[in-house]
C-alpha cells in the first residue's frame, strides 16, 4: 500500500467533505482516505497498481459532490 496526497481546488462545505470521504471509503480498493491540512488535501492509500482506476473514481466523486472541485497531485506520503 502506498499513499498519495491530492490538493482540492476549492474550499468545500462540511457536508461536502463528509460526503466525499464517505463515498471514497466505500471504494473497495481504497485502504484508507483522510483529509490533511484542514480540508485542503486528501490522502488516499491503495495498492500502487490500482491508483489509476481508484483516482478516476475519486476525481468523479469530488467533482460531483464538490460541484466542480478538482484534485491535483500534491506528493507522496512517507
Amino acid at each position: 500500500t502506498m499513499g498519495r496526497y491530492y490538493r482540492l481546488s476549492k474550499t468545500l462545505s462540511e457536508a461536502e467533505v463528509s460526503e466525499i470521504l464517505r463515498e471514497v471509503r466505500e471504494i473497495e480498493e481504497v485502504d484508507e482516505a483522510e483529509y490533511s491540512e484542514g480540508y485542503s488535501k486528501i490522502l488516499v492509500l491503495t495498492e500502487k497498481e490500482k491508483y489509476p482506476e481508484v483516482m478516476t473514481r475519486i476525481v468523479n466523486i469530488v467533482s460531483r459532490v464538490g460541484k466542480g472541485c478538482e484534485l491535483s497531485f500534491a506528493g507522496f506520503a512517507i
